[in-house]
């Protein structure tokens, strides 16, 4: 079992070469001078992440001059790898950069990807990459190939991502000679971690499409090749995306492989489940990767578990690290679900309707109110919203309104999704996108998000189930007629 494993040997510990530690600091700059030839845009932009909790991109763009010649200079953290996105008209390209390079990029905007060039410090590493493009595709393509594998037999599955890998790593290796050995460590852990984490999803991804059909029930054997992922943890490894996914669900998808696990509705149970991967997290977890294994969890379960459990985790993470550079966002997702918990007035709201009219949600008040958040180009959004059907046809005649609140920019679109799936409510768009003045009253982070709303305009639920959860959702919503 997972938890003997892990108790026996405490914790696997193992060194990439040329990886150094992960260590906070303040950031430094990196520069990208270069010239574009045959230019189709006057402007670029460099775009990457630097928060481990939640995507909270950090953008910066420049002019080109006359002659398609451009300078920007962007902060990047220190001691580690950052992957940057180059956005240029609609063609896109990624680099992976560190402190202190100083790259020169060369492309002819007619034949993007066949033409990037760099050079200056760090250039190796960039033209690594312009070349992977070509051959296997661009960084982002690697989790799409591996997660396209979740629908095959156990050993078919474990045998095609290990195959992944490895042309990954062949490619890399016919390059090792220019590349510095901290760049192949890192390349080796991404791709590593990002098949272990698809190997945790597969238990219920293998469920699901042998039902067809969303399940938390999820038979024994369909965990046999999680026994088979390796438990290593290293805080080294804190720098490398796909690490911090496998993070945050191993210990728990470990203990639900040995059978240690409470699923269904009761969530006193579920509770102490939870419980069980945080005490055995404290066991096992080196101190960093620790800190930001429970500042995930806090931060991604406030919005959904009862509140005064999430202040007494956030009591205690701040008593181990009280000048943790977590803090900040923690404190502000905190604040954010104490704004969002049940009793709570619901933020009001323009609702633009199909005839042209303009409404507020407070004109709803003596309605229980399903706010749904979506947008046109989210496949899972659309398919949830038809999926409502079913909850419709089971409250009839009851004074409950469904309110879609859309922030895509193709309205015209969006309008022949209601009307070609005949979907009934009130539906506004937030022409403002993911910058609306709705989309941060609500604290929307993702895609779809709901709300079920009392008739008085106040909240109901901490955590409001999706259309999916037909049964749930009936039950719960029942629960506010007077």
């Amino acid at each position: 079992m997972l938890a003997r494993r892990l108790f026996s040997i405490l914790l696997v510990l193992i060194t990439v070469p040329g990886i150094t530690p992960y260590i906070h600091a303040a950031p430094a700059n990196v520069k990208l001078s270069g010239k574009i030839i045959n230019p189709t845009a006057d402007s670029i932009e460099v775009s990457y992440n630097d928060n481990n909790l939640a995507y909270y991109p950090k953008k910066f763009s420049t002019h080109l001059d006359k002659k398609g010649s451009f300078k920007l200079s962007f902060p990047v953290p220190v001691n580690v790898y950052t992957i940057v996105q180059i956005a240029y008209a609609d063609r896109l390209a990624d680099i992976i950069v560190s402190t202190g390079d100083s790259l020169v990029m060369t492309v002819n905007a007619k034949r993007f990807d066949s033409s990037v060039n760099y050079a200056g410090r760090g250039a190796n590493i960039q033209n690594f990459l312009a070349a992977h493009v070509l051959k296997r595709g661009r960084i982002n393509q690697y989790p799409n190939n591996v997660k396209n594998q979740l629908q095959k037999e156990p050993k078919e599955f474990l045998k095609a991502i290990e195959n992944e890998n490895n042309l990954e790593q062949a490619m890399a290796e016919k390059w090792t000679p220019a590349l510095p050995p901290s760049f192949t460590g890192y390349w080796r852990t991404f791709h590593l971690y990002y098949n272990y984490f698809f190997t945790q999803q597969y238990p219920l991804a293998r469920q699901m499409v042998k039902l067809r059909r969303y399940t938390d029930t999820i038979p024994p054997e369909n965990y046999e090749v999680v026994k088979s992922m390796p438990v290593v943890f290293n805080d080294s490894f804190l720098q490398v995306p796909s690490y911090l996914l496998y993070l945050t669900g191993v210990l728990e998808i470990g203990l639900k492989a040995d059978g240690y696990t409470v699923l269904g509705k009761d969530t006193t149970k579920y509770m102490q489940f939870e419980d069980s991967v945080y005490k055995l997290a404290y066991k096992v977890l080196p101190d960093k990767s620790l800190e930001y294994f429970l500042a995930q969890n806090i931060y991604g379960r406030a919005k959904t578990q009862r509140l005064a459990r999430t202040e007494a985790q956030l009591t205690t993470f701040k008593q181990r690290w009280p000048a943790s550079t977590y803090m900040p966002l923690l404190d502000k997702q905190v604040g954010l679900a104490r704004r969002l918990a049940p009793g709570q007035p619901a933020p009001d709201m323009e609702i633009h309707t199909a005839d042209g009219k303009i409404m507020k949600l407070s004109d709803l008040k003596g309605k229980v109110v399903y706010l749904g958040f979506w947008a046109g180009w989210c496949r899972q959004c659309v398919g949830e919203m038809i999926n409502e059907r079913m909850v419709k046809d089971l409250i009839r005649k009851k004074p409950l309104e469904f309110v879609y609140a859309s922030i895509g920019t193709d309205t015209a679109g969006e309008w022949g999704v209601i009307e070609r799936y005949r979907i009934d409510g009130l539906y506004t768009n937030l022409f403002s996108g993911w910058n609306a003045k709705e989309v941060q009253d609500y604290g929307v982070q993702s895609l779809p998000a709901y709300y079920l709303i009392d008739e008085d305009g106040n909240f109901a639920l901490q955590r409001t189930p999706s259309p999916m959860q037909t049964t749930e959702l009936v039950m719960e919503i029942e629960k506010l007629f007077k």
